[in-house]
């Protein structure tokens, strides 16, 4: 019999490492979103109009999108310690950067350069996560970690509508240029400290009782050993697997909806004849709410084997969601009411989401899948706003833009349900190997 307590070893890791990669997944969404309150002022400084605003805030994921997989491979051969650093102080010093942009293209060329500087963090922290926490506790764990994105994008508001505001004219700068400088630096100095105390694996861990350890590493290597039976043998052979292409393109369909919303919402709710500190309270209202939904349908999955219907059934309540936002944009409290309800259904969804790479797939296989699934399906966040800029220039209104959101979060959800016999195979497969080792 052991001398300690399997769960109470779990939760001494999480609060040793849950706390720092909240923190920097913040300072992550933050820095790619702040743009759609820098855009209040921004757009008419430097001449953008809704398709050029709409092209440059989605741009960053096409720099984004080539680098993930390889980002992710190198943190494998250099250690997540190291390769996040790397990431975090690149991402801040090009958001001080974008500062300086004076029109459409160095626009543009900022924005691709922020896509390429942040390329593996997500997926890198999702895979590390994998080297820490046994399978069956990834689901809360990811939710406790993703619970970052409500919260970055509900305190970014209100934080950048009052930087845009209480900084305009400071040292003779507009407050939008101020929006980049005040929120790049975070990420610089919060690289310099993941160097310092982030660790590669739980054997390096002293925090831990030495038996302690020994049992988390050992847990975690046999996981992974028999996990790479089933997986795909070469890093080709898993992004081309079936299983792979289907998530990512539910990932995509997703990522539309997400930051077609994340990046307008701000303007969209500017119509509604409002402050910009309004502006600002109002857009965390639809993400505060969310992280509530992330938590509550996390734990709802914690308590029974996950199914794929953890993911469908939010991401049917959001599409839903996004046409009855769009139809009603002339009555401003239905419409917020819808757009509060599109994104409780889309971060409630996402933890699930996230285990399905590692269900199917592990070790440097997982660390591709993840960086695959989220390299392509972020390609979402180039089309949603582009989308969005493209369709409310052309109408002159945002309500088939957002419409249109909806439609693309249904499509995804409808392919995922191809997925049910292999993902219910792997399950069951799951299941008779923690028999046998019981």
């Amino acid at each position: 019999m052991q001398a300690f307590e399997e769960a109470a070893v779990l939760r001494k890791t999480a609060w040793r490492i849950i706390p720092l990669m909240f923190v920097l997944y913040i300072v992550s969404f933050i820095d790619r979103t702040n743009v759609g309150f820098a855009a209040l002022t921004m757009n008419k400084a430097i001449g953008l109009t809704p398709a050029m605003y709409g092209l440059g805030a989605g741009i960053f994921f096409i720099g984004m999108c080539p680098f993930e997989v390889p980002s992710n491979l190198m943190m494998v051969r250099f250690g997540a310690r190291v390769w996040l650093t790397r990431i975090m102080i690149v991402w801040g010093v090009v958001t001080l950067a974008t500062s300086m942009v004076s029109g459409p293209h160095s626009f543009y060329a900022m924005r691709f350069l922020l896509g390429i500087s942040e390329a593996g963090f997500f997926p890198g922290v999702l895979f590390y996560l994998t080297f820490w926490f046994p399978r069956e506790q990834r689901t809360r764990i990811i939710a406790r970690f993703m619970i970052s994105l409500p919260i970055a994008a509900a305190i970014g508001g209100p934080v950048s509508s009052y930087i845009l505001q209480a900084f305009d004219g400071v040292l003779g700068l507009p407050g939008w240029r101020w929006i980049f400088i005040v929120e790049g630096i975070p990420a610089v100095l919060f690289g310099f400290i993941t160097y310092r105390v982030l660790l590669d694996r739980p054997a390096d861990a002293k925090w831990l009782e030495p038996a302690e350890r020994t049992w988390l590493q050992q847990t975690i290597d046999k996981e992974l050993s028999e996990d790479q039976a089933h997986s795909a043998t070469a890093v080709l052979a898993t992004l081309l697997d079936w299983r792979t292409l289907v998530i990512t393109f539910t990932g995509i369909c997703f990522v539309i909806g997400f930051y077609g919303a994340g990046f307008w919402l701000p303007q969209i709710i500017k119509t509604f004849h409002v402050t910009t500190l309004q502006v600002g309270l109002l857009s965390a209202l639809p993400n505060a709410l969310g992280a509530i939904a992330m938590l509550v349908w996390a734990r709802r999955c914690r308590r029974r084997p996950m199914r794929l219907s953890d993911v469908i059934i939010p991401q049917l309540v959001a599409a839903i969601a996004f046409v009855v936002a769009g139809f009603c944009l002339d009555t401003p409290v239905i419409a917020m009411t819808a757009f509060c309800v599109a994104m409780i259904g889309l971060y409630a969804s996402m933890p699930p989401y996230w285990t399905l790479p590692t269900m199917f797939f592990s070790g440097t296989a997982a660390a591709a899948a993840l960086a695959f699934v989220n390299a392509v399906s972020n390609l979402g966040g180039f089309f949603g706003p582009a989308i969005i800029g493209f369709l409310t220039q052309s109408t002159g209104s945002f309500k088939i833009a957002v419409a249109t959101l909806g439609v693309f979060v249904f499509i995804g959800l409808v392919a995922l349900i191809a997925l049910t016999p292999a993902y219910t195979h792997r399950r069951a497969a799951a299941a008779r190997n923690a028999s046998a080792l019981a």
